[in-house]
């Protein structure tokens, strides 16, 4: 009797242990874990709606608007997919960033809602019809509904508070570009406390830290929009540029804090002062146009059918590589013709949808594919819609505009060969027009091949149990090669 007795209370003892233990990790996994982490849907499998819009986007017979409203159209959907109820976040499926779900929702919003707002700005009909059960939506309500709901401090889709070298600071610079491109449509209808509530959640923007790079940018462009939009109080905070022309190099391109030179000035820091152009054309308007003009000039021999030669890191962010060359056709026509920045786009576009790297209505979190190898901690399920952003700056030409109506133009690469000494970035470029080829030679790094760190069984079980991201970085791949070529991309490496 005392043996069955002793025998219960150890089961009892190692069962109650058992759970302690079961609940203290737990609560340490909701402490140091990734916030939302069992909120994550799985990768989305190609659908028909990807071979539609495959089929549709290459068809030759199509007109080059018509099958960029393909393109338009199969975003949208997604977008209105994976939109939360009130319209704050759009949820993408996919892999976590190290933000957390909350974040990586906002990120949905951000960086897809600026392309409907493009749309609108453009004098498209907002009300556009989408497939499946979605029907007709209008745009410029979902985009009013958006922002009211996520600046909302006391409603339970608030989008959080800005603060210290935050994500929320990134994504309100393209919430303020939302607004500005919408402005007679939505900033101008709202009442007085509207305005007040969405500017009281943007206005820390001017004031948090940031990190020292790319993101002096945020609060720049945050502080230009709501000066104007004409919020009282607004001051443009021009430390934040001083700081970062700093890191100005030659050619029009940056240095970008932690790693160099790499295609950031593409797709984000030469698109930048193509809008602080386009919101504040008096806005170091001299040096603007000789660094716009420059970089896209760089961009351009960066651009072939083959694809781009990418280097560096947040490679899906890869569509968005032809930006700043479709804002200066807009802008500077004498430097860059409009047929010929639609060739760059077309270019790039065509690239990446023949590989298959849509799927689900969205952009994939890789470079071709779903690929976690060269996927770094601060991307999330919708952090690759900066890969949109080349699209939103086509779609703010109106329809029937010259960069939709011009002849088509061809690339540098598909011209002539040459050889670029970009000295003062340390760069050396190559386009040979036979093959199509263009590479990127830095001399300044041994000619080594790197091998390409997975993302192993290992890796993956350890984000299982810690729900916290053990993705290989791959920095040495990315950034120490001799060579970067259209040839060989380095994400296509095993």
């Amino acid at each position: 009797m005392k043996s069955r007795i002793s025998r219960k209370w150890f089961l009892f003892l190692v069962t109650g242990l058992f759970l302690l233990g079961g609940g203290a990790y737990a609560a340490y996994l909701e402490v140091r874990g990734i916030p939302g982490w069992l909120s994550y849907d799985a990768e989305v499998e190609p659908t028909r709606r990807d071979q539609a819009l495959r089929s549709a986007f290459l068809d030759p017979a199509a007109g080059v608007e018509e099958r960029y409203e393909a393109l338009f159209t199969y975003f949208m959907e997604g977008y209105m997919a994976y939109r939360s109820p009130r319209g704050e976040r759009v949820q993408y499926p996919g892999a976590p960033s190290g933000a957390g779900y909350e974040i990586n929702g906002l990120e949905g919003f951000a960086r897809t809602a600026v392309l409907a707002a493009a749309w609108v700005h453009s004098g498209r009909d907002p009300v556009v019809r989408l497939g499946g059960e979605i029907g007709a939506v209008d745009l410029v309500e979902v985009l009013r509904a958006g922002v009211l709901a996520g600046t909302d401090r006391d409603g339970d889709a608030y989008w959080g508070d800005l603060r210290d070298y935050n994500q929320r600071t990134v994504e309100a610079a393209d919430v303020a570009r939302i607004l500005w491109m919408t402005r007679d449509r939505i900033w101008d209808r709202l009442t007085p406390a509207e305005r007040d509530r969405i500017a009281a959640w943007l206005a820390p923007a001017l004031t948090v830290k940031v990190r020292d790079n790319n993101w002096h940018f945020f609060p720049l462009m945050v502080g230009i929009v709501l000066k104007d939009l004409g919020v009282a109080g607004a001051e443009v905070p021009l430390h934040h540029y001083r700081t970062f022309m700093g890191h100005y190099r030659g050619h029009g391109w940056f240095f970008d804090n932690p790693e160099g030179i790499d295609f950031y000035n593409a797709w984000g820091i030469s698109y930048e002062l193509a809008w602080i152009r386009m919101v504040d054309p008096d806005f170091d308007g001299d040096f603007n146009a000789d660094a716009l003009q420059a970089s896209t000039s760089n961009i351009l021999h960066l651009i072939s059918p083959k694809g781009v030669p990418i280097m560096g890191r947040s490679v899906c962010y890869r569509t968005a590589v032809p930006a700043a060359v479709v804002a200066e056709a807009a802008a500077a026509p004498e430097n860059v013709a409009p047929g010929q920045a639609r060739r760059a786009l077309d270019a790039v576009w065509r690239h990446f949808v023949e590989r298959g790297a849509l799927r689900g209505g969205q952009l994939t979190q890789g470079y071709y594919g779903q690929d976690l190898r060269f996927v770094e901690a601060y991307t999330g399920t919708g952090s690759c819609h900066w890969g949109l952003r080349s699209l939103v700056m086509a779609f703010l030409q109106p329809p029937g505009s010259p960069f939709w109506t011009d002849p088509e133009q061809p690339l540098p690469v598909e011209v002539a060969d040459y050889d670029l000494d970009l000295e003062k970035i340390g760069w050396k470029v190559s386009g040979r027009q036979a093959t199509g080829d263009i590479t990127i030679e830095i001399p300044a790094n041994p000619d080594i091949e790197h091998p390409v760190g997975d993302h192993t069984l290992l890796r993956r079980t350890m984000e299982t149990l810690t729900r916290r991201l053990y993705r290989p970085y791959n920095h040495a791949v990315k950034y120490e090669g001799r060579f970067y070529s259209t040839a060989e991309p380095f994400p296509t490496r095993q």
